[in-house]
């Protein structure tokens, strides 16, 4: 493809931007996924085609002719480029784009871009301008890992906006935790081990930049302890619950409730691993506490609520509250179709899951 062609293209677009695609900021002081992921192995059956072939997508134009999915950006097929989607745009003409057209796009338009808001900076890598939903899967990985370059090259001495770039990195990385190749994970354990030394080098003491590091620190505690967790040994899972340990101390340091529910879903979990006590009681009253503080901050829709709600239903099934359980995945997933369509990711998560629990249920009734 010539992307060069549409340079002129692409900076009219980043000019126009507040006109097309006004900001709708998501990401505030409390980030919520940055501590959000269902691990505990049940949760799974995600896929996602994101690679399109654009011959297979007709869509019928207003004289009832056939229409072939093109770049949003370029006006482009995919005859030179695969076409890409992975947010929650719907239908079979919206939402595509070339991932070169799309880099060099956000690259253009950041380089644009002026204030002191880094959300704002941030914000167009992280979430699709149609939709306004973040990307998914290997989209969302290629471009978080393109805007750490990006800064690197246009900021080298900016380290607190490096720092924003490594966690939108991470947060990409372990929203797809359970799909990650060895490699990635290992890279998701680099990337939190660099923000961690970042944090300790840079010791802010503005108390507005003290919460938001202290978060970013709980993550990468976070990460360290899922990616132990996974690892599936005695000692491992002992290591994991130290993480979560660590992750529990910084946010009750900082007042962050929701990191320190979290802390407690998975430390509960990591105890059980290794111990085998199973510890339902607690983890399903840690899951509870969490899904209703998602629920207070971001509404019930947020795709971080549904996957806190995912994660309480599986505590709710293992002891043995099947009903519930099957309740509230319904309602979850009624949610997410209605927000996010059929396709999107967090929609199959409750589906695979619900699945799981109506056949477990069935199986036991039988029994």
């Amino acid at each position: 493809m010539m992307a060069m062609a549409y340079r002129v293209i692409f900076a009219a677009i980043a000019a126009m931007n507040t006109l097309l695609h006004p900001l709708t900021l998501i990401m505030n002081e409390v980030d919520a996924s940055s501590f959000i992921h269902s691990d505990d192995g049940e949760v799974g059956g995600m896929t996602s085609t994101n690679e399109v072939d654009a011959s297979s997508l007709l869509a019928s134009g207003g004289g009832g002719e056939d229409v072939e999915a093109v770049c949003y950006l370029c006006f482009d097929g995919g005859a030179d480029e695969q076409l890409r989607r992975d947010c929650a745009c719907r239908g079979t003409d919206a939402g595509f784009v070339h991932p070169s057209c799309l880099t060099e796009y956000l690259a253009t338009k950041s380089k644009a871009w002026v204030g002191r808001d880094m959300n704002q900076f941030m914000d167009p890598w992280r979430v699709c301008p149609g939709c306004r939903q973040d990307y998914q899967n290997e989209l969302r990985i290629e471009i978080a890992t393109e805007f750490v370059s990006f800064v690197r090259r246009q900021y080298p001495d900016n380290t607190k906006w490096q720092m924003e770039a490594l966690h939108l990195k991470l947060r990409a990385l372990m929203n797809v935790f359970k799909k990650l190749q060895p490699v990635q994970k290992r890279e998701a354990g680099v990337t939190a081990d660099l923000m961690l030394s970042l944090i300790d080098r840079m010791r802010v003491d503005a108390p507005p930049q003290t919460y938001r590091y202290s978060q970013m620190k709980a993550h990468a505690y976070h990460v360290h302890g899922r990616i132990a967790l996974d690892e599936g040994t005695e000692e491992s899972q002992r290591r994991a619950r130290e993480y979560f340990e660590r992750m529990l101390e910084v946010c009750e340091k900082n007042g962050h409730d929701e990191g320190i529910a979290t802390a407690k879903v998975h430390m509960a979990f990591a105890k059980s691993k290794y111990e085998g006590t199973g510890n339902l009681k607690e983890m399903v009253k840690a899951s509870q506490e969490m899904y209703k503080l998602r629920i207070a901050e971001l509404g019930d829709e947020h795709e971080h609520t549904i996957r806190a709600g995912i994660i309480y239903a599986i505590n709710l099934r293992r002891a043995n509250r099947g009903d519930e359980a099957r309740e509230l995945l319904t309602k979850l997933l009624a949610t997410s179709k209605q927000f996010y369509g059929s396709e999107h990711n967090i929609t199959k998560e409750v589906e695979s899951t619900l699945k799981r629990v109506v056949a477990k249920r069935e199986n036991a009734n039988r029994g």
